[in-house]
C-alpha cells in the first residue's frame, strides 16, 4: 500500500494561492459591511427643496385654482392694457358730422374758416402742417381730439388763371381710422352722413360710393378704400365764398 505524499512542487503552488484566497475573503466581507450600513443623512439644502416641493403639491391638491391665479393675472393685465388703448376714445358720428346748422363742412371742420382758393400758407396758419404739400398738391394733418378720425387731408389745385400755376385749396377729406370698421360698417356711417347731406340710394351704398351735391357746385363723397389697412374717406369740396 502506497501513501500519497505531497510533492514539493504541489506544496509551492498551494502556498502561492493562499494570499489570493485571503484577498477574496476580505473583499467579500467589506462589501457586505458597506451594504448593511445606513446612507448618510440629507443635507439641509436638499431637505428645504424637498419640503418646498411637498408644500407646493399640497396647496395644488387643496385648491387647484391657486396654482393658476398668478399666471392668469399676468396674462389678463397685458390684455387689459391693449383693450384700454384700443378704446381710448368713443366714436361719435353725430359729433363728427354735425347738422345743417353747422354749415356744409363736417362739424369737426366747421370751426375753421376754410375757403375755396386759400393758399397753402393761409391754411397752414389755421392748421399747422397743412402748408407742407407734396408735388401733387396734397397735405395731411393729424386730427387731434377726434376719436375715429385719423387725419385731415387737404387738396390744393393749380389755379389756371394764375400765370405761375400756384395751388389753392380745393377740398378737405376726413380720413377715418380703419379700426372703426368693425363696429361702424360702411352702411351705418353712410346713413349717418345722410342725416345731414340728404338721402342715399341703396345701390350707392352697395357700391360704397355715395356722392352729395351742395351749394355753389360743392360736392361731398363718402368712399371705402379697397385696401383693408385704410379707413373710410369723406371728401368734401370747399364751397366758393
Amino acid at each position: 500500500m502506497h501513501r500519497l505524499t505531497q510533492t514539493p512542487k504541489r506544496k509551492s503552488i498551494a502556498l502561492a494561492l493562499l494570499p489570493l484566497s485571503l484577498g477574496l475573503l476580505m473583499s467579500c466581507s467589506s462589501t457586505e459591511t458597506s451594504s448593511d450600513t445606513e446612507s448618510p443623512a440629507s443635507t439641509p439644502a436638499e431637505s428645504s427643496a424637498s419640503d418646498a416641493s411637498t408644500d407646493s403639491l399640497d396647496r395644488s391638491v387643496a385648491d387647484p385654482s391657486s396654482t393658476t391665479d398668478e399666471t392668469a393675472d399676468n396674462s389678463n393685465s397685458g390684455t387689459e392694457t391693449l383693450a384700454s388703448s384700443a378704446s381710448s376714445g368713443k366714436v361719435d358720428l353725430a359729433a363728427i358730422i354735425g347738422t345743417e346748422d353747422d354749415g356744409w363742412l363736417p362739424k369737426t371742420l366747421s370751426e375753421y374758416d376754410f375757403k375755396r382758393g386759400m393758399s397753402p400758407e393761409e391754411v397752414g396758419k389755421i392748421l399747422p402742417g397743412a402748408e407742407k404739400i407734396s408735388k401733387f398738391g396734397f397735405s395731411e394733418v393729424p386730427a387731434k381730439g377726434v376719436p375715429g378720425v385719423d387725419k385731415y387731408k387737404f387738396s390744393f389745385l393749380k389755379d389756371k388763371k394764375d400765370p405761375e400755376g400756384k395751388r389753392t385749396l380745393y377740398s378737405v377729406s376726413l380720413l377715418f381710422d380703419p379700426s372703426i370698421k368693425k363696429d361702424h360698417p360702411y352702411q351705418k356711417v353712410a346713413l349717418a352722413f345722410a342725416e345731414k347731406y340728404g338721402e342715399v340710394e341703396p345701390e350707392k351704398i352697395e357700391k360704397k360710393i355715395v356722392t352729395w351735391v351742395g351749394p355753389n357746385f360743392a360736392t361731398a363723397q363718402f368712399t371705402n378704400s379697397i385696401n383693408k389697412f385704410e379707413g373710410y374717406e369723406f371728401k368734401i369740396v370747399v364751397p366758393k365764398s
